[in-house]
């Protein structure tokens, strides 16, 4: 049979399809997918190879027997334990030969006339008790050409085989031939019986018009040739392969396995592609809460400096009211010669006095304040730190399952979503970080707010109290007349009083700018401590990104070149 390729179009769309393998060759190097990149390559040297028959089975179904009966030969191997333990490629060759390829394949040589257009691969059995047999056999059958499903006649419902078939048909689309073998050991009935299951069960999966066959290997090598089915196996051999379409067969089943990669890629790939929308998103969405929540919890401790302001300025009018009353004239001269005789408060007493009347006042109400104001700024961080957890909940579960892509970065997804969400989460129960937060509060009052403003309010009292002692004291030792003495105080009671206010003023304004800075200064900690937390999932992102971009503008154009190669059906 002359299996020479002289259509032009046949040949073009060879060399074509070849640059789709190659194409895809190298995507499943960068998708680091090693078994993919194995059955591309077999797939490449598989089309200037003969038509290739593969049969697969249960263990005991017949299967090697089946094949010595339809070679006419001894070749493989058969007894009453399993024996096939490795795949046996059969070839054509001058003289018989044996050839190892690898621990797992065996290439035999026989002078066989059919084996000029076609090679047979007898498989290890479906259910085999050999370790890795089944794994074998799958990876052999994407660069089938044909398959023979090898059943027992008498029971062809066993799952292992049926699951095989869901493999070859569902994932690579390959053509399938049923053969229920050993049905000399089936009473007649029975058999059309099971023929007709079979069928039934073949359509279910998807096969329109399977194409079955009994066979009988002790009816064939007895003499019976013409009732052991092997005739009729042989005539479809010989249909299949006629008129030198073996090329434009080999190269159609080349070309639906090619395709059924292209989908399967596409369909990761979609996957791929969804997941990172959803990381992105999730991220975009972590970023703009904590802004979001930053500016907010700006904006409450603002509104807390004003309300302690405020505060601070109605505690500091009455105490400048109070300054003013007890500095008048006869205050002073009561004061002065009271310090002479030792009779009635001095001034001393009354500053004194004022200075812890208004300490404890600032206190008590900027302390309140502050609790308030400070008890909705950690509730908002409590609620923040909340949100971020349900929202990293979101992207804990893997929307990849069984993927046959394998990218570095994506492979630790899980484990960086579940680190990020235990160490936010645990910032809810950290008492050190709680504490740094609540010591806002500390910063504030009463060790700051209430004492500091007390302070403010001292100092400027305190700093003023020995000029007007000693103005009271000159006066009533220098003997000045009361008049002149009064003329005197008055002058100077204005300068004090001056003094004493502006010195209130100017510390509010030290006050403000000095608490503003450091309750500022606090919450960009507290914001930089959260945020920490999350940059693993930040630079996970950018890795997933920078490994998951590149590889769908890649399969762009292999798609592209895939859709206008594998749509030439009428090769």
């Amino acid at each position: 049979m002359d299996n020479s390729i002289v259509d032009r179009a046949l040949v073009q769309y060879q060399s074509d399809l070849n640059n789709l393998l190659n194409q895809l060759q190298s995507f499943a190097v960068e998708i680091n997918n090693q078994q993919l990149q194995v059955t591309i390559s077999n797939l490449r040297n598989n089309i200037n190879e003969p038509f290739l028959f593969v049969v697969v089975g249960e263990v005991k179904a017949g299967k090697s027997s089946f094949v010595n009966a339809l070679l006419q030969a001894d070749i493989c191997k058969t007894a009453a334990d399993p024996c096939t333990d490795v795949i046996q490629q059969i070839v054509y060759g001058e003289e018989k030969f044996e050839q190892p390829i690898n621990q797992y394949l065996r290439k035999i040589g026989l002078p066989n006339e059919i084996l000029k257009t076609l090679s047979i691969v007898d498989t290890p059995g479906t259910n085999t008790i050999v370790d890795n047999h089944q794994e074998i056999t799958k990876e052999f059958i994407p660069n089938s050409d044909l398959i023979f499903f090898v059943f027992f006649a008498k029971n062809p419902y066993t799952r292992s085989a049926w699951e095989l078939l869901d493999y070859v048909n569902t994932e690579w689309r390959k053509k399938v031939v049923f053969i229920l073998q050993q049905s000399d050991l089936t009473k007649p009935e029975e058999l059309a019986k099971n023929k007709e299951k079979l069928a039934e069960l073949a359509q279910q999966k998807g096969l329109q018009s399977p194409v079955i066959f009994a066979t009988s290997v002790e009816l064939e090598v007895n003499g019976e040739p013409e009732h052991s089915g092997f005739t009729d196996v042989r005539n479809y051999i010989q249909q299949t392969l006629k008129d030198g379409g073996t090329k434009k067969l080999k190269l159609q089943g080349v070309a639906k396995t090619s395709e059924q990669i292209v989908v399967l890629i596409k369909k990761d790939l979609l996957s791929l592609q969804k997941q990172l929308a959803k990381d992105q998103e999730i991220v975009s969405k972590i970023k703009a809460k904590l802004q979001q929540n930053k500016r907010q919890s700006s904006f409450e401790l603002e509104s807390l400096i004003n309300r302690l302001l405020s505060k601070y300025d109605k505690i500091t009018a009455r105490v400048k009211q109070d300054f003013r009353q007890e500095l008048s004239i006869f205050t002073l001269i009561k004061g002065s010669f009271a310090v002479l005789f030792r009779t009635k408060k001095s001034a001393p007493s009354w500053m004194d006095e004022l200075k812890q009347s208004c300490e404890a006042e600032l206190k008590d109400s900027l302390g309140e304040i502050s609790q308030d104001g400070i008890k909705h700024f950690v509730g908002g961080i409590r609620g923040l730190l909340q949100s971020l957890v349900d929202d990293l909940q979101g992207i804990k579960v893997n929307q990849i399952s069984n993927s046959i892509i394998t990218v570095n970065t994506i492979e630790s997804r899980q484990e960086i979503v579940e680190d990020v969400q235990q160490k936010v989460s645990s910032l809810l129960d950290d008492k050190s970080f709680m504490h740094s937060i609540e010591s806002v509060n500390a910063s504030v009052a009463p060790r700051f707010l209430g004492g500091g403003a007390a302070t403010v309010a001292g100092t400027a009292i305190a700093a003023l109290t020995e000029i007007v002692l000693l103005d009271i004291i000159g006066t009533a030792f220098a003997g000045v007349g009361i008049i002149f003495a009064g003329g005197t105080l008055i002058l100077k009671k204005r300068k004090i009083i001056n003094q004493f206010e502006t010195k209130l003023d100017q510390e509010k304004a030290r006050f403000e700018s000095e608490l503003s800075d450091k309750l500022n200064s606090k919450l960009d900690i507290i914001y930089e401590e959260i945020e920490r937390n999350f940059v693993n999932i930040y630079d996970y992102v950018e890795g997933e990104e920078r490994k998951v971009l590149p590889l769908l503008a890649s399969f762009q154009k292999i798609e592209q070149d895939a859709q206008e190669i594998l749509g030439k059906v009428s090769i």
